[in-house]
């Protein structure tokens, strides 16, 4: 059963970044307008998925008493994976104060069916003062936030007064990603589209994230109101009535719809050693190369040459030489708490008596393999939350792998990308693990019991969420040309 849990969850969490920054921009104002005329607004968004409906976004902006704005967004999902329905609800508030209207105080709640993260803000002069919880641990970050209200409002400006080929650069902080985002939007056309029913005249803005790799569409009415945003070829949030908006239906399994056929099988790939790949719909992204992925643009097409990676080198953990530039693969994040004292307590259990590198990643994949139970959760992902609830699917296995690791001083990182999967008759969107050893980073696949991972798996991206952001343009667009084994 466990090869039946893929990575969609990145992607859903990282649409719901996408469309945040440009769903607080319904309100009638620009730039230029006194707050005292800026319209309160709350309207309500059908989120789908590759055209079936998963769920509903609000977003609504309050004018307080005390002459400060409230901007508030919700994200309520089902997301359907594998004959299960899991659901995640994200809610986010932010308020801006002060002469400048500077974003001043935030919020952010997550729950999914393993638990909750939780990020709360707030400023203190020119930085905000950041406290993450995730699973039992928390920590606190300092971040130089300079965003306000007008940044909330840029591309409202451009929706109400601007032309084709105007264009409008703002800054938006994203919580669950701790980082400031900036966001470049250009009105590309005038439409005519078709919506509820309505030929309705809308201004297509186009706005991409440079940080994170994302492109995103949106169509607006002539009062400055989003009507539609579509974030790849996979994800629209659509305006809709609110007991339209609300109501959902499971249409397809999202996990299904979401594999990259391939025109033959793969057989026996957990056995596979060589692999080559024709892609189609990579766009200008090559993905990663490296010693088991070599990558070759031939024009349109990437041609991958995949080889599964030798045996890990004997050393013992004593002797590992962890390079300078890799030495942030060692220490905690708020999501990865690998000196939280459950999760070396774990690691030190899932070690045994084992000293040298081969023993011990074995230890851990086979440890990280038993201890969760496979369940689809479209959330973002920390590893004392896996380790406690013992639940999860790839992102679990991985990144509590990762933090296992971490506590015993063995450099690793999350890798996120596709892998072949035989009942889906071709490549589901997939999440592993690195560990680094003299001199190179080697692939394993504790979600699929492989201390060296097989050579179907094809890397995408790596790193945390902001890094994974990477692959949700390829969704819906990515295809399998030819393929040998």
């Amino acid at each position: 059963m466990n090869k039946l849990f893929c990575l969609l969850k990145p992607c859903i969490c990282v649409f719901a970044l996408a469309i945040v920054s440009v769903l607080l921009v319904a309100a009638k104002t620009s730039i230029s307008t006194p707050i005292k005329e800026i319209t309160p607004f709350d309207l309500t968004y059908g989120v789908y998925l590759n055209s079936s409906k998963v769920g509903w976004m609000r977003s609504a902006m309050m004018l307080n008493k005390d002459k400060s704005i409230k901007i508030i967004l919700e994200l309520h999902a089902a997301v359907g994976g594998m004959g299960q329905v899991s659901t995640i609800d994200i809610s986010e508030n932010r308020k801006y104060a002060g002469p400048k209207m500077m974003l001043q105080e935030l919020s952010f709640i997550q729950k999914a069916a393993t638990g909750q993260v939780i990020v709360t803000g707030k400023r203190s002069n020119k930085e905000l003062l950041l406290t993450v919880q995730a699973g039992d641990a928390q920590t606190q970050q300092h971040h130089e936030v300079l965003e306000t209200v007008y940044d909330a409002l840029a591309a409202n400006k451009l929706a109400r007064t601007g032309k084709v080929g105007d264009s409008v650069i703002s800054q938006h902080f994203d919580p669950s990603l701790q980082r400031n985002i900036t966001i470049q939007q250009h009105v590309k056309a005038i439409e005519n589209r078709m919506f509820a029913g309505v030929v309705t005249r809308t201004l297509r803005i186009d706005a991409t994230y440079n940080d994170l790799g994302i492109n995103e569409t949106s169509w607006f009415d002539e009062t400055g109101k989003i009507l539609e945003t579509k974030v790849g070829g996979f994800f629209i949030a659509r305006l809709e009535p609110p007991d339209v908006a609300k109501k959902l239906d499971y249409q397809q399994d999202l996990l299904v719809a979401a594999v990259v056929k391939t025109p033959r099988a793969i057989n026996n790939p957990e056995t596979l050693e060589h692999l080559t790949v024709a892609f189609s719909g990579f766009g200008k992204m090559d993905p990663p190369s490296s010693p088991r992925q070599k990558v070759d643009r031939q024009g349109d097409l990437v041609v991958l040459s995949l080889t599964r990676d030798p045996v890990l080198p004997k050393i013992s953990l004593a002797d590992m030489k962890i390079p300078n530039e890799i030495k942030s693969e060692i220490v905690a994040t708020p999501f990865i708490q690998s000196q939280a004292s459950a999760i070396r307590k774990a690691a030190i259990a899932a070690k045994g008596n084992a000293n040298l590198l081969p023993e011990v990643v074995e230890g851990l994949t086979h440890y990280v393999y038993n201890h969760i139970k496979a369940e689809y959760v479209p959330a973002y992902s920390n590893a004392l939350e896996a380790l406690n609830s013992g639940r999860g699917d790839c992102t679990e296995y991985s990144v509590l792998f990762v933090g296992l690791a971490r506590a015993l001083g063995i450099p690793a990182r999350v890798a996120v990308g596709i892998a072949y999967w035989p009942p889906g008759d071709g490549f589901g969107w997939h999440a592993w693990a690195e560990v680094f050893a003299d001199g190179r980073w080697y692939t394993v696949d504790p979600t699929w019991n492989q201390p060296i991972a097989d050579a179907t798996h094809v890397k995408l991206a790596g790193g945390g969420p902001a890094e994974q952001a990477r692959i949700v343009m390829l969704l819906g667009n990515l295809k399998v040309v030819a393929l040998a084994d």
